[in-house]
């Protein structure tokens, strides 16, 4: 699956999301939770400094977080990747997974080595390093 996240595909989106689900009603993500981690992923690779031209391959994972810590059972939700391309962002994967009590979701970024090394590289910027004697 490769569907492009921009508002004419809202109806394939939303319909990927409905397939991944099933009948689960409760814990379940929906098509705007894939405009929204795409919001997210866009903004957290513009605070890191990788400009526009090459954020394509960038990817993210988001996963709600678990349940209260006094919940003894694995609690059953709704995972989505994404993938930067050249254009926008992309939904290439919807699943339901098994979540643990504490579980810290949210929106893990998943850079390429160039865009790490441009992310190092404005990291160290001004700083001078100090040899060893």
């Amino acid at each position: 699956m490769k569907i492009s996240i921009t508002e004419p595909n809202r109806e394939k989106i939303e319909a990927a999301f409905t397939a991944a689900n099933g009948k689960a009603r409760a814990n379940t993500l929906r098509a705007f939770a894939a405009y929204e981690v795409a919001k997210e992923a866009e903004q957290l690779l513009e605070a890191r400094g990788i400009p526009k031209s090459h954020r394509k391959g960038a990817a993210a994972f988001y996963c709600p977080s678990g349940p209260a810590m006094s919940y003894r059972y694995p609690m059953t939700t709704t995972a989505i990747r994404i993938e930067r391309g050249a254009a926008g962002w992309h939904l290439v994967h919807v699943n339901r997974v098994g979540i643990r009590a504490g579980h810290s979701g949210g929106t893990q970024l998943i850079v390429t080595e160039k865009q790490a090394e441009i992310i190092t590289k404005a990291a160290l910027s001004g700083l001078h390093v100090k040899r060893a004697a």
